[in-house]
């Protein structure tokens, strides 16, 4: 009887990048009994230690290794995040359902200036994910996955060059909602 043994690899992807790994060394933080307002309350803590840390999430045969970074305070144009809340994903200061999410990074990261009230440029392009803070890691895990997988299908310019930062947040204020775009510029 001849029992073979096939060691199925499986495909490792990193985010936002493989150089953010090699330079950050990143340490893996398990977050499967954590709801996620204590992994992003734990992240920003560790950010400001200067720590960086990653989930991973396993799929079929893959595995993505993401490293999110949280809001610490300071400056952060809100013309260079695209925001994915619990359902849908906020385009113009308007709900759009969740399955346009991959057109939509398409505008997001190739703008490269062309329109006023998306990113000047794709290497300041980010995801913000708000979800509820007592949200489970079931709920999480699908979210990012989703993220991940949606910005892999999606094609634009420079993708080769331009890494996917994930910006990890949740309102503490339920009532809050992104803020508007910019107005139009006066010629």
């Amino acid at each position: 009887m001849l029992i073979l043994i096939s060691a199925c690899k499986k495909e490792v992807h990193y985010y936002p990048s493989k150089q953010f790994f090699e330079e950050n060394n990143p340490t893996e933080i398990i977050t499967h009994n954590l709801n996620y307002g204590e992994i992003v309350d734990s992240l920003t803590n560790q950010i400001f230690k200067n720590k960086r840390h990653f989930v991973t999430i396993e799929n079929n045969n893959q595995i993505y290794k993401i490293s999110p970074f949280t809001y610490t305070g300071g400056l952060i144009k809100e013309i260079n995040s695209l925001d994915i809340d619990n359902d849908s994903v906020w385009w113009e200061y308007k709900k759009q359902p969740l399955n346009n999410l991959e057109g939509l990074i398409e505008l997001h990261y190739g703008n490269n200036g062309k329109e006023y009230f998306l990113p000047y440029s794709y290497k300041r392009a980010f995801i913000k994910l708000i979800l509820d803070s007592i949200s489970n890691y079931k709920k999480n895990k699908s979210k990012l996955l989703y993220i991940v997988k949606s910005y892999e299908k999606a094609k634009f310019k420079y993708k080769d060059s331009c890494n996917l930062d994930i910006l990890i947040h949740y309102y503490k204020d339920s009532r809050h909602q992104p803020l508007p775009p910019p107005p139009s510029p006066v010629y």
